[in-house]
């Protein structure tokens, strides 16, 4: 009776220990973009603009052009096309609406030379009246073609954390004055 209760014991010690390694690997993700903005917007009506392409453009504060549906089956494929003409292929892989989570993988047939892999998250999380918009993104590939991506994802990251603050400004005519 005493091995059974310490191989329980023990299994049950090793299983701990493993999900503990797995728990502070994951914690280890060194991102290559991190942007956080707190946006004076409810998490619903936030979490609709990003699940909306007209919306989403329009948050671009004129980054992205147009946004093109190419497969509705999961995972869903989008080309996103820029104002400056270059345009990017990418999978969402995740989005999960009671989580406010989004993840997107850049279609490997679209992928910039040079990089082997690249991927985002958009994470959402109600503070008080506003949202916490997070994203997070991945780049692996060579040193100037993965200095250039990050480069782009932050431009394009900050245009639409400017885009997400301007959608949430509400203009006031300006009364004739006599």
């Amino acid at each position: 009776m005493k091995k059974i209760i310490l191989s329980l014991l023990l299994l049950t010690s090793l299983s701990a220990v493993k999900t503990y390694a797995q728990m502070e690997a994951a914690q280890k993700v060194k991102w290559d973009v991190d942007k956080s903005v707190d946006i004076n917007m409810e998490l619903d009506m936030t979490w609709e603009v990003f699940s909306n392409n007209d919306l989403l453009k329009k948050a671009s504060n004129g980054y992205v052009s147009a946004i093109e549906v190419i497969d509705a089956n999961a995972p869903v494929s989008r080309k996103i096309v820029f104002a400056n003409g270059g345009s990017r292929v990418e999978n969402i892989t995740q989005s999960e609406p009671h989580n406010k989570l989004i993840a997107i993988d850049f279609s490997d047939t679209n992928l910039p030379k040079g990089i082997k892999a690249a991927q985002f998250a958009i994470f959402l999380k109600a503070k008080d009246s506003k949202t916490n918009v997070t994203w997070r993104a991945l780049v692996k590939g060579d040193g100037e073609a993965k200095k250039a991506l990050i480069a782009q994802l932050t431009a394009e990251f900050d245009s639409y954390a400017a885009g997400l603050e301007k959608m949430t400004k509400k203009t006031i005519p300006a009364a004739r004055m006599n």
